[in-house]
């Protein structure tokens, strides 16, 4: 009995192009499965289709990313990216006099930070987000100085095209942030498209109220924004030569060996790839007599099926030839390795994917068995 021994040891998207070690398996089988004839002889052609489960998208998506089930209609979810900013009293209100006991001065401060997409991830098609924006007040005062017309505003834009997506005003006539506590709103993001982030452009005014106390210029404010329960409907990412690499132990019988070696005229494999996927690269099978001489480069001690690649509703086609199968048939141990390097196709290796993409692969290893003699 011939079978395939051993276990994926990288992801699924790699699993798939084991498959290919399965087919050079059963094209043995049935090449010497049979009784033969002694005469007359003839050639026989021998074909093995195969065609893998689907390779979905998430295969090659950066790890932040992942697949859901959002209302019913499958949906990217992205982990919460997020990001703070503190401010000292002496950064915001550069009249206040540190160590003194005095009301603390008018001041009115502005700045901007950002919220960033993981680095892999050029763009978010969002269908639904939160983003939570808070404010912590570490300072020994109200800044919105109540009553007296402070206020606190947060403007949300677009990192990359600077489109407004939101804002929020805390308003001090009817709001307040006492010392020592926090303020947070929720703002629901749905139907924008985010690139490379976000931008938090905050206002601060903070009027004269004449109440004293201690100032302390090192005490601060820390403005954060968290961006969370992202469920996307599609994403640019960056796929960079992302490799796949799989290997296989082959369990051979002595006496099919023999069959193979004396009976196998020619042989000849057939691979072609179904999708709309946004990759391209190469793909290559190496069959060797141990795990280190898979993709050695030595033609003594592998077989290399090579010139392979991404490129869908190809068939791409290659030749095994009697003194492969006779050498990789005379391996004291047979593995069978696969590897691949996919890049995106956009500039930047940048490719855009959707939840319902999928990759399959259809795979026919087919051979010239000579019989009768």
């Amino acid at each position: 009995m011939l079978s395939i021994i051993g276990s994926a040891r990288g992801d699924a998207r790699r699993g798939s192009f084991a498959r290919v070690g399965v087919a050079l398996t059963m094209m043995m089988m049935m090449m010497t499965a049979c009784e033969v004839p002694q005469a007359p002889e003839w050639d026989v052609g021998v074909s093995v289709p195969f065609s893998s489960d689907p390779i979905t998208v998430v295969d090659f998506l950066p790890a932040a990313v992942d697949t859901a089930t959002v209302d019913g209609q499958r949906a990217f979810v992205v982990a919460p990216q997020a990001d703070s900013v503190s401010y000292t009293l002496g950064t915001m209100c550069p009249s206040c006099v540190d160590g003194t006991v005095a009301p603390v001065p008018s001041f009115d401060y502005q700045d901007s930070f950002d919220v960033p997409l993981d680095p892999d991830l050029a763009s978010i098609e969002i269908v639904s987000a939160q983003l939570e924006l808070f404010v912590d007040n570490q300072l020994n005062f109200d800044p919105l100085r109540p009553g007296a017309g402070g206020f606190l505003a947060i403007a949300v834009r677009d990192l990359g095209s600077g489109a407004l997506l939101d804002s929020v005003f805390i308003d001090g006539n009817v709001e307040s942030l006492p010392a020592n506590t926090r303020k947070s709103v929720i703002l629901d993001i749905t139907n924008a498209e985010i690139t490379q982030g976000v931008r938090l452009v905050l206002n601060v005014h903070s009027p004269d109220d004449g109440q004293t106390v201690q100032i302390d210029n090192s005490l601060s404010i820390t403005v954060g924004g968290i961006l969370d329960q992202i469920s996307v409907a599609a994403i640019t990412a960056v796929v960079d030569n992302e490799t796949l690499d799989e290997q296989f132990f082959v369990d051979f019988d002595e006496d099919i060996r023999t069959e193979i070696a004396e009976r196998v005229q020619e042989g000849a494999y057939e691979l072609q790839l179904i999708h709309d996927i946004e990759i391209a690269g190469t793909l290559e099978v190496s069959i060797a007599g141990s795990p280190g001489d898979l993709f050695s480069g030595d033609p003594a001690r592998e077989v290399r099926l090579d010139a392979l690649s991404f490129v869908s509703d190809q068939p791409q086609t290659g030749t095994l030839t009697v003194a492969e199968i006779e050498q990789f048939a005379g391996f004291v141990e047979v593995y069978v390795g696969y590897r691949g390097v996919a890049s995106g196709t956009r500039a930047g290796n940048l490719s855009r994917f959707t939840p319902g993409q999928s990759l399959e692969t259809e795979l026919k290893v087919s051979a010239v068995v000579r019989v009768g003699t």
